[in-house]
């Protein structure tokens, strides 16, 4: 059953609530950094995934997220015993503001590169409206744009890059090869799993292309094809790894998780059976 304009209206009302309160009250998303992998590291918020990844040549960072939160991050790398000077790249999953918002100032900081897909490119120099609170986010250019038909190797870790539009056109998914107490284990980012503002309704007003719905749908089916040892959600809602955290014993077997991407993703497609149901 399709979701009426009142639901469409309270489920919009509902995010900028929360979001609202977050952009407040930075501190309350406070989570303590901690190490996933031999090479990646959390240093983001209860809300906003951020990924430092060391590859032995420079740190790269995934999705700075928040300004209001860039201190949490420059803190939380510290506290690993790193240092944010040394940060190399910075890759953008998508322009939304609460990804991206941030990296003005960790680039200005450690003369970085940005990333970002060429498709949401547009949002930062045409549309900044479609970052969803440009007011909220300090400009930036970005330097480079994903290449996804050739893996990009840093120093001891090889990225390949997936597009995956829906969410926005440009949403990008990563596939990390690194290692696991030296052994090899693959881990993967999904660049974009909400289902916000993918609405026939929405997607007219924002003057955005129809057919990113059924894009949303192909790009699940082809995602879950993959193979991901451990799952880094950009949001914890989507998959759980800060309770992954509280369980792990100091093995990090705990986020060793081979199931956990298709259900992550088999979670999201039944989501969208109900906010898309035009695609089944």
């Amino acid at each position: 059953m399709s979701e009426t304009a009142e639901q469409r209206v309270a489920r919009h009302r509902a995010l900028v609530e929360k979001v609202n309160n977050y952009i407040s009250h930075p501190w309350i998303l406070y989570h303590e950094p901690f190490q996933i992998t031999d090479q990646i590291y959390f240093v983001g918020n209860r809300y906003v995934s951020t990924y430092l990844i060391d590859t032995g040549e420079g740190l790269v960072v995934i999705d700075p997220a928040l300004v209001e939160t860039t201190y949490l991050v420059f803190d939380s790398i510290r506290k690993l015993g790193f240092d944010p000077e040394d940060i190399h790249h910075i890759f953008l999953s998508h322009a939304h503001f609460d990804h991206c918002a941030a990296t003005r100032f960790l680039q200005e900081y450690s003369r970085a590169k940005i990333w970002l897909g060429k498709d949401d490119v547009f949002f930062l120099t045409e549309r900044p409206e479609l970052t969803c609170a440009p007011t909220f986010m300090p400009p930036f250019t970005v330097d480079e744009t994903y290449n996804y038909r050739v893996p990009l190797t840093v120093g001891s870790v090889t990225f390949e890059f997936y597009h995956c539009p829906g969410h926005t056109p440009g949403t990008t998914t990563f596939l990390i090869h690194t290692t696991q107490h030296n052994k090899p284990v693959i881990a993967a980012m999904h660049g974009g799993l909400g289902l916000n503002g993918l609405t026939y309704e929405e997607l007219k007003e924002n003057r955005l292309p129809s057919h990113l719905q059924s894009d949303y749908v192909q790009q699940l089916k082809d995602m879950m094809q993959l193979h991901v040892d451990i799952v880094l959600p950009s949001h914890n809602h989507n998959y759980d790894i800060l309770a992954n955290f509280a369980k792990d014993d100091g093995s990090r077997s705990s986020y060793f998780d081979p199931s956990g991407w298709q259900r992550m993703l088999n979670n999201m497609m039944d989501k969208a059976k109900e906010i898309l149901p035009e695609q089944f």
